[in-house]
């Protein structure tokens, strides 16, 4: 075998200009991880760095290079202009008039499938006697800076404290509308008993926030991690592939990203993370269909980045890959609380209901704080159907 190295103009300037970002990444890397350990919050937030990340992720059959990628192509990617800025300046994805928000009232009775809408990718799920976490953010804003950054549109429902007790905490990826240091940290605290679950190499950034190694369960994509909760009670969670992408500062997909299903003895759950549009959901459903219920992402999506944010017409076909022939509740997630996007405040709903319909596929959309029973589909979530008509 031979080898060639390029020694053309072009082929020397892009070998000084990998060489000159490496070495700018490495030294940003260092400077923050000397500022974290000083107690700077911000650079906290970008959680663990490159080499710690590597000790999680070390042996995974889907790292390329010390990255991940997408099983599709390679790792998605954010493609946006200056006219994708200005268009986001003039704040087209806010919502005119203020949005409800309930305060949920969780009990001490933990429902077979019942689900309570936080915001965004936050959702309190009760299944199978457990409650489940997933992406827990309630900070103000989803940024290493609480002053700057994408703000909420609306209230937290609830504050970390006024959870009741989580059996585990559910992470599809690390970017920062998922995964909140302020909200990881305080949960870490007030919830002793709650393991936290998340693909490989965010085990990272959860231990470098103080989170103690022996409750963190990390998976690669098929990979399942059990979890026993109380008279018996347990839950599998298996990491199913998904498309997108990953980072929390210069260094991109040294994490993964992933779906996930949960299945405890009688009910199955779907929770997309964060996810563009791929076939290989079928798979999903084929191995660990048919589910009960969805948790499907359905906003954020934009033209500027087509493979990174499923629309809801996407969503709704991804739902019907993973539920197959069985009559399943979709639940729209990430839309509504933070303007990540140009699309209006209201029209991932606008737009998810008819794509629903003309499938027959059941739509279930609390406002914030609303807890609906899957079960039977009832709860405070659904008293008002139309809630997001009076905001849009």
């Amino acid at each position: 075998m031979t080898s060639s190295i390029d020694t053309t103009r072009g082929g020397l300037a892009r070998r000084a200009a990998s060489t000159l970002t490496s070495a700018g990444r490495s030294a940003t890397e260092s400077a923050t991880t000397s500022l974290a350990r000083r107690g700077l919050t911000s650079a906290r937030a970008l959680g663990a760095g490159a080499a710690e990340i590597a000790t999680h992720t070390a042996g995974s059959p889907n790292l390329r290079d010390g990255a991940f990628g997408n099983l599709d192509h390679g790792a998605s990617q954010v493609d946006a202009d200056f006219s994708v800025v200005v268009d986001m300046a003039r704040r087209p994805g806010r919502p005119r008039r203020p949005v409800p928000v309930l305060t949920p009232d969780f009990g001490d009775t933990v429902a077979d499938l019942r689900v309570t809408w936080l915001g965004h990718a936050s959702v309190l799920v009760e299944i199978d006697g457990m409650r489940v976490l997933t992406d827990p953010v309630l900070s103000r804003r989803c940024s290493p800076s609480q002053i700057v950054g994408p703000a909420r549109m609306h209230p937290a429902p609830v504050t970390v404290a006024q959870l009741p007790p989580v059996d585990v905490v559910l992470i599809s990826h690390d970017h920062y509308d998922h995964l909140d240091l302020a909200t990881v940290v305080e949960l870490a605290v007030t919830q002793p008993a709650a393991r936290f679950v998340a693909p490989l190499g965010v085990g990272a950034h959860l231990a470098a926030w103080g989170v103690a190694p022996d409750r963190i369960e990390s998976a690669d994509w098929w990979d399942s991690v059990t979890v026993n909760g109380a008279d018996g009670r347990s839950l599998t969670f298996t990491c199913c592939p998904a498309r997108h992408f990953s980072g929390r500062s210069l260094s991109r997909n040294l994490t993964l990203w992933a779906s996930w299903v949960v299945a405890g003895a009688e009910r199955r759950l779907f929770f997309s993370g964060d996810t563009g549009f791929s076939e290989h959901f079928a798979e999903v459903g084929d191995r660990l269909g048919p589910v009960d219920a969805s948790l499907m992402a359905v906003g954020a999506y934009d033209r500027a980045w087509p493979d990174v944010h499923v629309t809801p017409e996407e969503a709704v076909a991804v739902h019907q890959m993973i539920t197959g022939d069985r009559e399943s509740v979709l639940l729209p997630i990430h839309w509504g609380t933070f303007n990540l996007a140009r699309h209006p405040w209201a029209e991932p709903i606008t737009r998810l209901l008819p794509a629903a319909a003309a499938t027959e596929t059941p739509v279930v959309v609390p406002p914030p704080g609303g807890t609906i029973d899957l079960t039977d589909r009832t709860g405070p979530g659904l008293a008002h159907p139309l809630w997001w008509e009076s905001s849009a």
